[in-house]
């Protein structure tokens, strides 16, 4: 019964998933860590390595924590149920659209405040599991500027801020 609870977890966050993966994923870090299936710092673990792999961070955020939990039926779990709460409203969306003349404007404006603040949940999440760990965290401020005050690539900021954060760990 336990993997049910898995599947109505990533059920429940699924129907938070406007505004991408990020918006999500210190949801899903709240609820993993408050079920005891991972702790905070494995779980931001996870997080790295999810935006590693191609495809959504949400999605391979889910899967990656359902492999961990319940093996490959945890992860067919974990995405199917992160996967079925946006489908559900697209589908709801489209057929009231058909009856209701939306708003698309004020509906916009409304899932872009439900995003920033859930993105501003996820950078919570992760900072908060940082631990006072230092070069992490400088590593993530000088990523982050980097990002913002530059045209590279992020792709090469990624790969970069991984290298030299690995090296850094092993020296």
């Amino acid at each position: 019964m336990e993997i049910l609870e898995l599947f109505f977890s990533f059920f429940k966050i699924g129907f938070l998933a406007f505004g991408g993966g990020w918006s999500i994923v210190g949801v899903i870090g709240h609820d993993v860590v408050k079920n005891g299936w991972l702790t905070s710092k494995d779980f931001s673990q996870i997080v790295s390595v999810s935006q590693l792999t191609p495809g959504p961070v949400a999605v391979n955020v889910a899967t990656y924590v359902g492999f961990r939990v319940y093996g490959i039926w945890g992860s067919i779990v974990s995405t199917v149920g992160i996967l079925m709460p946006p489908l559900i409203v697209i589908m709801a969306v489209q057929f009231v659209s058909k009856f209701v003349d939306l708003d698309e404007e004020r509906f916009n404006a409304a899932l872009r405040t439900v995003s920033v603040t859930l993105i501003s949940v996820t950078l919570y999440t992760l900072l908060r599991s940082c631990h006072g760990d230092w070069i992490t965290l400088t590593l993530a401020a000088v990523s982050f500027l980097f990002f913002v005050k530059t045209k590279v690539d992020p792709v090469y900021i990624i790969i970069a801020s991984a290298l030299l954060g690995a090296l850094m760990y092993v020296l």
